[in-house]
């Protein structure tokens, strides 16, 4: 038997949202292929990854040899061009030029008539869901592409039940073409959890970011249905209260009055100047510490240092921020975190009421319930355990292995 017919030799990712600074797609890109690089199952895969700008250094193609696939950059040398753009017209070129026997696309979207076995990953609806979080544009451009995708691919993967629900009641796609793969949480968030809490973390790092503690922390693109307006009304709410002692800290029981806000994350409103504006008329701008975007290996300290995090939205597609807090041992308010939300069902910490009353209480609870912090500080990283990219990598390489025989069965 031909490698060809017992699996596919080459697979082309499409790759760039690996480029520049990574947020949610590009994480799991990277976390994937990392872990994809060490699962027997992919050990004769040539990954031939395909990015649109110029080329940079990354451990998966310079970190030495490994037992799984050997990836293959391709840099294309466009950095300037509009992704979608490049990912449509000009990748279909590129492809015929270095053709590859299966693609892959991590985000939402494939290039148009493709011919060969394709694999997409669909991680939420958002755009469906939440219209007005998009402009008029990006929108119709998102439904337009993910339909097509969702309904051309040979496999589709997505990340919770409830988004493989929502493929095939708003798209039409069979059951039997859509897999669920849970991402995974990297240990060293539950490393830096256990380091801060035993006082042997060194120095911290995240002066040089402006953060200092106590604080609560937000992460994540900054969007509309996030609702920071939420979280910032809640928190004057609370400054307002009685004081009352909190946290327990080293230094002893903390109060509301001590405790700093810190919002990590690009600034994706459709009007950019109304963050500032939010907090300037929220009642407690001096309690915001607005840091931006946060580089990748500064993210574990971040979350083990914070009294607790929030993740409160209308809608999310996996919710990551929790988990990684949670395996961080530090307690997260949560309103629609799916992933957290399966595996946890009676979870302490969750937000039933999206408005101020509800968000308040949340946030009371978060600095004030004791017992429930314990639970979540205790069973967070045990539960969050399970949440493997080594696992997610074997369900990603299983689904691999199924496009392909769906293919070879079409073409015989």
């Amino acid at each position: 038997m031909t490698q060809a017919a017992a699996g596919p030799g080459s697979i082309g990712v499409v790759a760039y949202e690996m480029e520049g600074a990574p947020t949610g797609v590009g994480r799991y890109l990277e976390e994937l292929l990392s872990a994809l690089r060490a699962t027997p199952r992919a050990r004769d895969w040539r990954l031939r990854l395909f990015f649109k700008g110029d080329p940079f250094e990354h451990p998966l193609w310079t970190g030495g040899e490994a037992e799984g696939c050997t990836c293959e950059p391709f840099f294309d040398r466009r950095a300037d061009a509009h992704p979608i753009f490049w990912e449509q017209i000009r990748l279909p070129r590129v492809l015929r030029q270095r053709p590859v026997d299966l693609l892959f696309s991590p985000g939402y979207s494939l290039p148009g008539k493709g011919t060969r076995p394709s694999l997409v990953t669909i991680h939420d609806l958002s755009f469906e869901v939440l219209p007005p979080d998009f402009s008029f544009r990006e929108r119709w451009r998102r439904r337009f592409l993910s339909r097509r995708a969702a309904r051309s691919a040979t496999r589709v993967l997505t990340d919770t039940g409830r988004t493989a629900a929502e493929l095939r009641r708003r798209y039409g796609v069979p059951e039997e073409r859509i897999a669920v793969a849970p991402l995974g949480v990297s240990p060293r968030f539950e490393q830096a959890g256990e380091s801060v809490s035993r006082g042997n973390a060194g120095a911290s790092g995240l002066a040089g970011l402006g953060v200092r503690s106590p604080y609560l922390l937000i992460l994540g693109s900054i969007l509309q249905r996030r609702r920071l307006d939420l979280v910032l009304a809640g928190l004057t709410r609370l400054l307002e209260e009685p004081a009352r002692a909190g946290v327990a800290s080293a230094a002893g029981d903390l109060s509301v009055a001590e405790v700093q806000l810190v919002v990590a994350g690009a600034n994706q409103l459709p009007r950019p100047d109304d963050l500032d504006r939010m907090i300037r008329s929220s009642g407690c701008a001096d309690r915001v510490i607005r840091i931006g975007y946060v580089d990748d290996p500064a993210l574990p300290e971040l979350y083990a240092r914070a009294v607790g995090t929030i993740y409160v939205s209308e809608y999310e597609g996996y919710g990551l921020p929790p988990l990684e807090s949670l395996a961080a041992g530090v307690p997260a308010l949560v309103s629609d975190a799916p992933a957290l939300l399966e595996l946890w069902p009676d979870y302490p910490f969750r937000c039933d009421r999206l408005d101020i009353d509800g968000v308040t209480d949340g946030l009371r609870r978060l600095l004030f319930d004791r017992e429930a912090r314990r639970v979540a500080e205790v069973q967070g990283p045990e539960r969050v355990r399970s949440l493997t990219w080594a696992r997610a990598a074997e369900t990603f390489a299983i689904e691999v292995e199924k496009t392909w025989r769906t293919a070879q069965g079409r073409r015989q």
